[in-house]
């Protein structure tokens, strides 16, 4: 298994490139830049589809595999993080520094669970619906939901209210989030320990 683990990794990572080159032509292809009058090149956009296809399936593959092999994790994800563990006193600093790591992490995630869930609304009714004479309205609130809702209209402002500012959780996508952690944790880690060794 283990063989058939690195085996899989090195494709998976110098596969990469192959993808990326796959990945522009087929985005050239749909938008029609490159025009498909040649079967050629038919076929090579056929040949990407597959690509992806198996690209996906080994990224599913590898990612259950760092999920529950720990030989495999250690062996993969202290490459990719630096971690160097080269006798009893690195070893100490790299759990100081992994603690560090995760307690900002946790704090970061509260953080952007906070945001995410807050709703903030504030716009201006007609004077005829004023209550007390003003017409500024602020509306606050929460929304927390464990499956994702699919995006709702905005209301029509025209005519009824005029929207000043809208607020209804993150502006960036979960992808660019689970990214954005995954870099943290990595430069996190690695500023802690450097820190550490001083």
């Amino acid at each position: 298994m283990k063989k058939l683990d690195s085996l899989l990794l090195k494709v998976f990572l110098y596969g990469l490139p192959l993808i990326i080159v796959l990945a522009v032509f087929s985005y050239l292809h749909d938008s029609g830049i490159i025009a498909s009058a040649y079967s050629y090149l038919e076929h090579l956009y056929n040949f990407a589809g597959f690509m992806f296809a198996l690209w996906m399936l080994l990224s599913v593959y590898l990612g259950i595999r760092l999920m529950f092999s720990g030989t495999f994790r250690e062996k993969v994800l202290t490459r990719i993080t630096f971690i160097k563990e080269r006798d009893e006193r690195e070893v100490m600093l790299t759990g100081k520094a992994a603690k560090t790591t995760m307690l900002t992490t946790l704090a970061i995630l509260i953080f952007f669970f906070c945001l995410s869930c807050f709703q903030v609304s504030v716009y201006r009714i007609p004077p005829e619906n004023a209550v007390h004479g003003k017409t500024g309205v602020i509306s606050i609130g929460l929304n927390f939901s464990l499956l994702e809702n699919p995006p709702q209209d905005a209301p029509q402002t025209s005519g009824q209210k005029q929207n000043i500012f809208t607020y209804s959780g993150l502006p960036v996508s979960n992808s660019a989030v689970i990214l954005g952690v995954i870099a943290w944790q990595i430069i996190a880690y690695n500023y802690s320990m450097r820190r550490l060794m001083k």
